[in-house]
């Protein structure tokens, strides 16, 4: 069964925009450098909103909420929400490489809502 249309918009338009620089500079094993850092902040603050204005992590994912599938449980809406709050709070106050774990944890975040998602 393919995902639900409103999973795949999060998945494509916040999470996997957060995730690709964090990864990046994990899987990189080197010393963070500055651009390192700017690209992991970009991840989260400097997202395109559907109507292609620009946007932060959080504004995005306030839309996406409003917009969640009838069902989905606020529990697990509210678990991806506190991922999420900690991932922004982590490039704002931790060294890159700490940072980018923290927001690595989005992605186990994102697979629980997506279960409950599907089961709605």
């Amino acid at each position: 069964m393919p995902p639900h249309p409103w999973l795949s918009r999060l998945r494509h338009d916040l999470v996997k925009r957060a995730l690709w620089p964090a990864r990046d500079l994990v899987d990189a094993g080197t010393q963070p450098t500055a651009a390192d850092a700017t690209a992991l902040r970009a991840g989260l603050t400097e997202l395109v909103a559907p109507d292609g204005s620009p946007t932060t992590a959080h504004d995005l994912w306030r839309a996406f909420r409003a917009d969640a599938p009838p069902g989905v449980p606020a529990p697990a809406l509210d678990a991806f929400e506190r991922a999420l709050e900690a991932a922004v709070r982590a490039v704002d106050t931790q060294p890159p490489g700490e940072a980018a774990r923290v927001v690595l944890r989005l992605d186990p975040a994102f697979q629980e809502l997506a279960r409950h998602v599907d089961g709605a």
